[in-house]
Parts: C-alpha cells; sequence; structure tokens
C-alpha cells in the first residue's frame, strides 16, 4: 500500500518536474502522505505545500530554487500578481537570494499588508501587470523601485544595475521613475540614493554589490569596465571590472571573481583545466604590467563585515 501511494505520488511529480514546477498535493489526504514521505527523505517540502523528490531538488542549483518555487505556486494560483523581490527574480533581475526567502504579491489598494508567512502583501494600484515566463509580475517600473525602497543599499545597487540593462533605460529614466513610483512612500530616501549611483556599465550583480559595498565603506566610487592595454598584443586590449585613479597617479584596478570559474576548474580533470589555469595566470601577469595594482577579491569577501574595506585599505585605494 505504501509503495503504491509513493509510486502514484512519484508519477504526478514526472510532468512537473519536466516544467520545472513542484508538486502542490490538491487533497488533505495526499499532502499528509507527502509530508510522511518527507521524514522518510524521500521528498523535501522547499515551500508550505510545495513537494520534490530529494535528490532532484538537492542536485539542482539553489540559485534556481526561488525561481522554481515562485512559477509553481503561480501555477497553483494563476490569478496572483507577484511584487517586489519575487518579480524582479521572474524578470531575471539580480537579487540576492538572501531576499527570495519570502513571496510577494501584489494586492489592491486598501487591503492588508505585510505577512508573518512565507507570503508578503503589498497594496498597490494593479494595473500594467504583464506576464513573464508564464508568470503575473507588476510592471518592471514599480517592481525595481519597490526594490530599491525596501533592499539594503548594496543588494538594491544590484538590482538598480541590472534594470538599467535589462531595461535599456537611461539614468535619467530611472531617476524619474524613482519619484514617480517612490516619492512620499518609506525607504524613499534610500531609493533616490540607489539611484544616484546606478550605472548600467556594471556587467554582474556581484560586481554591483560589492561597488555598493565600496561606496557604504566610504571609497572613492570606481571607475567601471576599465580598458587596460595588452604590452603583448596593442590589438586586443584588456578590460576590468574597475579602476581607480590616486592623487598621486597611481591605476588602482580591480576584478570581482564568480564562484562559478572556480567550479568550471574543479569540475574539469587533466589538461583542459591546467591550460585554463595557466591562461588565467597570463593574463593576471599582463594585467599587473599595465596597471600600478590589481586587486581580486570574491563573494565571500564583498559580505564579510569589513573585510573588503581592510582588503581595498591595504592596496591605498582613495577614500571620497
Amino acid at each position: 500500500m505504501h509503495a503504491r501511494v509513493s509510486n502514484r505520488i512519484l508519477e504526478s511529480m514526472t510532468p512537473l518536474e519536466k516544467q520545472g514546477l513542484l508538486y502542490c498535493p490538491k487533497d488533505q489526504l495526499t499532502q499528509r502522505a507527502c509530508r510522511a514521505r518527507v521524514r522518510n527523505g524521500m521528498l523535501v517540502e522547499p515551500a508550505p505545500g510545495l513537494f520534490a523528490r530529494a535528490e532532484c531538488w538537492e542536485q539542482s542549483n539553489p540559485w534556481t530554487h526561488p525561481y522554481r518555487i515562485i512559477r509553481s505556486l503561480a501555477h497553483v494560483h494563476p490569478g496572483w500578481v507577484f511584487a517586489s523581490f519575487s518579480a524582479a527574480c521572474i524578470y531575471g533581475l539580480p537579487v540576492s537570494i538572501e531576499l527570495l526567502d519570502r513571496i510577494h504579491i501584489a494586492v489592491p489598494n486598501g487591503s492588508h499588508s505585510g505577512g508573518k508567512g512565507l507570503v508578503v502583501r503589498h497594496p498597490m494600484a494593479l494595473e500594467g501587470d504583464r506576464r513573464v515566463m508564464g508568470v503575473r509580475v507588476a510592471s518592471l517600473e514599480r517592481v525595481v523601485v519597490d526594490c530599491m525602497r525596501e533592499a539594503p543599499f548594496p543588494e538594491a545597487l544590484a538590482i538598480a544595475d541590472g534594470a538599467l540593462r535589462l531595461g535599456d533605460w537611461p539614468h535619467a529614466r530611472l531617476v524619474e521613475l524613482t519619484e514617480r513610483y517612490g516619492a512620499g512612500r518609506p525607504g524613499i530616501r534610500g531609493a533616490r540614493r540607489v539611484a544616484q549611483y546606478a550605472d548600467a556599465r556594471a556587467e554582474s550583480g556581484g560586481e554591483s554589490v560589492a561597488r555598493g559595498v565600496m561606496i557604504e565603506e566610504g571609497f572613492a566610487v570606481p571607475d567601471l569596465q576599465t580598458v587596460l592595454p595588452n604590452v603583448l598584443d596593442p590589438n586586443r586590449p584588456f578590460r576590468v571590472d574597475g579602476s581607480w585613479r590616486t592623487p598621486d597617479g597611481r591605476l588602482i584596478a580591480f576584478e570581482a571573481d564568480g564562484e562559478e570559474k572556480y567550479r568550471q576548474f574543479a569540475s574539469r580533470h587533466g589538461g583542459d583545466a591546467v591550460r585554463k589555469m595557466m591562461k588565467e595566470r597570463q593574463r593576471e601577469a599582463l594585467l599587473t604590467a599595465a596597471c600600478d595594482a590589481l586587486i581580486r577579491f570574491d563573494f565571500r569577501t564583498v559580505k564579510a563585515p569589513g573585510a573588503l574595506a581592510r582588503l581595498l585599505d591595504s592596496y591605498g585605494v582613495p577614500r571620497a
């Protein structure tokens, strides 16, 4: 009997897995059966009432988990309009995973706001919503400004930078949208500060968060995507994430290393991995010939309180 129930649950999950969705039982009896299988390790329950095979969930990329949860809830609740960080995730904006631990939905003005459980409600005028990847989301303009108001400065800056790239907006448009959707609302001062520093040249969320930490720690705002000469091949210059020019004329460059680079190296064996490492070492040697100092750091350094500031100070990076 137990095996039959397990097989029935797995059969129901299979077509949903192919769509990247989680399983939501329609009756309490099946839900209790699923939770019994969570206890024995066969299933996991990533969000209340949503289930997946434990092996599949644990082997999947953790960065995809919030996206799959949101899409699954949209499948179960087709009338929901997602807002704030949840909608930003669906749009493909660089949202820190720490901001995706709850589900944000839009509700009509006059409705109760906030929430104590998984779902946070945001009263707003329900107009301009659209469907992205099968999910109803509030307008990109409203979502971006709400995130800028609600997120810590470095994470908000990453979303604002991403919005400039995604929407192909000029900087002045972001400033105008900040006033249109944020004026008079909580967090508007922080949103205005984010809009002031937003820059579409940042190529990843990690770079933007790092720049946000630099600004918060009082360092001069770096130039982004700095082009440096290649002493061996002038026709193929290098580009680094950013740089500063010190008062005495020194050029200090930096690169933020993503963990993906190291995962790719670690997953390869033999000569291919060695060649990639050697090529990276050669590139770094040529970069140091084109500037006075090259600072490299990973995201763990960015997130560790005070670590990035100590590193930049050790190289003499100018303060604002």
